[in-house]
């Protein structure tokens, strides 16, 4: 909004607010191209109650025709001053990761018999069509095509691809540049990832200390005592946060204190050999100088941050983590082969300790690296952890993403139709419930490294890298590696 102000706009409003007349006023409309838009910027320039001045009206991708032939006929066409076709319909959340803000689209995928399938692939198709186009890439295409769906979506976005060239023959020209590649895979590529606890910084945050649109909300203490609320925008407009979001969450805790020593010193005439340091400690040090209140407090939220995820995963979560990391990775710290998945999950899906959500995510790596599971043993097991009905059903949603679930060890196809009658009997369903277990409001689950050896952390990397790209466009909030990873 700063930056918007900057610009002399004063006022930013929804399209579907009520709006007072303003005939001094030009407004800048900035919509998707959808009927429903349109219509709603058109009503504004109505003879009978017209709002403004005159629009500037800049859309997110390509009018279709039929758009067109609406706007050509409608009275407010004269009101008109500008229109332009920007082809941005995505959403960078940071400088190497994107969405479609497309939430049902997990949902319509993956669930059986889902309505609009041909609608989604298409609109997916036109979306990633404009990050091509933004980015001037006409890439070389390539997809899984035993996943049924996903061959679609390739065609689709070929076909926009080719259209853009069509209008504009200098479209991705550049022949000095390799060709990239895009490649389009569904989460059934990999589903371990979004299950492990991440123990990175910024997956940790998110993870644990329930993170909404990237903003952190807490209770810090005055001067007097008093309690009041604070929030915390966690972006890339913090340079400390993009230097150590990927790092090991110990890694940061120690980075931090070094940062806070090492500004210490440079203000004093004699340097500390150590500064054993607590957010306390740090509070007090901004009250002591408070002429550097600025950069301390940068520090202080990222040690306070750090230590709060660092708490949590000594209180209880260590033993949970470290049985998940076996189970994805397939062998133990040492490198032994894991035999049994039971004597790993056991005592902690029996520890009252750990909390629902955590025990559905490790019953679900247990069948991933069981292969399955005996539908009598799977219900006893269910019985005896008490995990509640609607849970259940994301366990066996398994199946929908081509994993072994329970019943005779099925995959993708086999026994669907059962389980999704099951499902809605018992209440919530498969839709709630696999959108849930997709993580779509979490941030975490980055590119889920396991300390393990190199051979069985090559292969999750390799595994989580392409699940990163397939992530940026279903909407999950994707895996991410880290930076000596990303794809260039």
């Amino acid at each position: 909004m700063h930056d918007v102000m900057s610009k002399g706009i004063t006022l930013v409003e929804g399209l579907e607010k009520s709006k007072e007349p303003q005939l001094a006023r030009e407004a800048i409309y900035i919509m998707w191209p959808s009927e429903e838009s349109l219509t709603k910027m058109l009503m504004d320039f109505d003879e009978s109650f017209r709002v403004y001045k005159a629009a500037h009206v800049f859309l997110l991708d390509r009018l279709p025709p039929v758009l067109v032939t609406k706007l050509q006929q409608s009275p407010a066409k004269k009101y008109i001053r500008s229109l332009k076709e920007s082809y941005i319909g995505f959403l960078p959340k940071e400088s190497r990761v994107f969405t479609l803000n497309f939430p049902d689209s997990f949902r319509l995928f993956f669930s059986p018999g889902s309505a609009g399938k041909g609608e989604m692939k298409t609109r997916i198709a036109d979306q990633l069509a404009t990050l091509c186009a933004f980015l001037g890439e006409f890439p070389t295409i390539r997809c899984n095509k035993a996943v049924a769906g996903v061959e679609d979506i390739a065609h689709e976005l070929y076909k926009r691809l080719e259209d853009f060239k069509m209008q504009s023959p200098s479209f991705a020209t550049d022949e000095g540049k390799n060709k990239s590649e895009l490649i389009i895979l569904d989460r059934g590529f990999d589903v371990v990832s979004p299950l492990v606890h991440e123990l990175t910084y910024q997956a940790m945050v998110y993870d644990l200390l329930g993170i909404k649109r990237d903003v952190y909300s807490y209770e810090a203490t005055t001067e007097g005592g008093g309690k009041h609320s604070r929030e915390v925008i966690l972006d890339e407009s913090d340079p400390l946060w993009v230097e150590l979001r990927h790092k090991f969450i110990s890694d940061v805790i120690g980075e931090v204190r070094e940062m806070v020593k090492g500004f210490a010193d440079s203000k004093s005439k004699s340097p500390t050999a150590s500064y054993d340091m607590s957010v306390k400690k740090l509070h007090q040090m901004i009250k002591e100088v408070p002429q550097y209140q600025k950069e301390l407090s940068k520090l202080a939220r990222h040690f306070s941050l750090a230590e709060t995820c660092d708490k949590k995963l000594k209180a209880g979560m260590f033993d949970l983590c470290k049985a998940e990391q076996d189970l994805a990775t397939g062998e133990s710290e040492t490198g032994e082969k894991i035999d049994s998945a039971m004597n790993l999950t056991t005592p902690i899906l029996f520890d009252r300790k750990i909390g629902v959500y955590e025990k559905v995510r490790l019953m679900m790596l247990q069948l991933l690296f069981s292969e399955g599971e005996a539908k009598e043993g799977f219900a006893k097991l269910i019985q005896r952890v008490e995990i509640p009905p609607k849970e259940r059903s994301s366990i066996l949603n398994l199946a929908c993403l081509g994993h072994p679930s329970v019943e005779g060890r099925e995959g993708r196809g086999n026994g669907i139709e059962e389980q999704s009658q099951r499902a809605e009997e018992e209440g919530e369903g498969r839709r709630r419930e696999i959108r849930r277990l997709s993580l779509d409001t979490h941030h975490s689950r980055h590119h889920g490294v396991c300390h393990r050896g190199e051979a069985g952390y090559e292969l999750l990397s390799r595994a989580v890298t392409a699940s990163w790209l397939l992530a940026s466009f279903l909407h999950l909030h994707p895996p991410r590696p880290s930076r000596s990873e990303c794809p260039q």
